[in-house]
């Protein structure tokens, strides 16, 4: 058995045991007492905490037990961690910079130099801006806790020209177009409401929520990857898409009045159709524009326009109801 191999064993077993002798050691591994003296002293100087305990009931204990023991990387395993941790500095959180130089030092010591080198052009020649948010992001990793910890927070944040004061539990926290989103159960309304952390006053723990609430991930499987699938398979296999909408003589009106460029195919009464092919960049512009329109306009293909409408029908729902009081 290799050296590495022993020390592995060695620190997973005390990383464990918290509290150990000599002895022990070696009979658990049939080493001598020297060698695990030495075995000791080298684990200390890799980073694991050992401490000496004095007396006759005396021995040795691990100060700290969340430390993994050495894991052996790639060449290839270490760049991408490299990369990866540097990606980080765009949401730069002061609860984590020491831990995140603490990694990259780490990684970075006494690695050959084809490894050194690859991380030296990453340092010079990769950089990442941070995000200049509303937010505070010490204020993200609380919510992640408060979400993996199932919490109920008295939370204050924006809604339009409105400040809402809400006991919510959440459910996860995400980040869509560099903006840091939080869906919420909401106690008042016994429903998820969706939160942007960049219009968060203020919030803190109150308790615990008994309640089992949906997973974020089965939240937005269900509320953006049922409409969005369809926009991706667009977007990977097929240029444009079919859309067919049947107007009503209203909606066609509506149109024109508005200036709006569409290629309307007009009926005898005064309807219209309209029945083109767009490109799946243009999907966006589509919903909006049909949904100024209303119930004048209703999507035929493809059927998952109406779920995007839908969506933001609800999504201006839930704005009124916030601003109602």
């Amino acid at each position: 058995m290799s050296k590495i191999k022993r020390l592995t064993d060695v620190w997973t077993y005390i990383n464990d045991k918290q509290k150990f002798t000599i002895k022990e050691l070696s009979e658990e591994f049939n080493l001598s007492t020297k060698t695990i003296q030495r075995y000791l002293t080298e684990l200390n100087e890799m980073g694991l905490p050992i401490q000496t305990e004095k007396g006759r009931n005396g021995g040795y204990r691990v100060l700290n037990n969340s430390y993994i023991p050495p894991v052996v990387f790639t060449e290839i395993e270490v760049m991408s961690i490299f990369f990866a941790l540097k990606s980080l500095q765009i949401y730069r959180s002061m609860l984590i910079d020491k831990e995140i130089d603490s990694i990259i030092r780490k990684i970075s010591y006494e690695r050959k130099s084809s490894i050194k080198e690859g991380i030296d052009n990453i340092k010079s020649y990769i950089e990442f801006i941070p995000n200049e948010g509303m937010y505070k992001s010490s204020d993200i990793v609380e919510i992640f806790r408060a979400s993996s910890e199932s919490c109920i927070l008295n939370i204050k944040y924006k809604s339009g020209n409105q400040l809402q004061e809400k006991n919510v539990c959440p459910i996860g926290i995400f980040l869509k177009k560099c903006v840091w989103f939080t869906p919420v159960y909401d106690y008042e309304s016994d429903k998820i409401i969706l939160i942007c952390m960049e219009n968060v006053i203020e919030f803190k723990r109150i308790g615990n929520s008994k309640k089992k609430n949906i997973s974020l991930k089965e939240w937005i499987d269900t509320v953006y990857m049922e409409a969005y699938e369809n926009i991706q398979f667009a977007k990977e296999f097929d240029e444009n898409t079919k859309l067919c909408v049947l107007l009503t003589e209203e909606g066609v009106l509506k149109l024109k009045n508005d200036s709006y460029d569409l290629d309307i195919k007009m009926n005898e009464d005064g309807s219209g159709i309209i029945d083109t092919f767009i490109k799946h960049n243009e999907i966006d512009w589509y919903v909006s524009t049909l949904f100024s329109i209303g119930q004048e306009a209703r999507v035929v293909e493809p059927k998952f326009i109406n779920k995007l409408l839908y969506d933001k029908a609800k999504e201006l729902k839930y704005f009124f109801e916030e601003n109602m009081l």
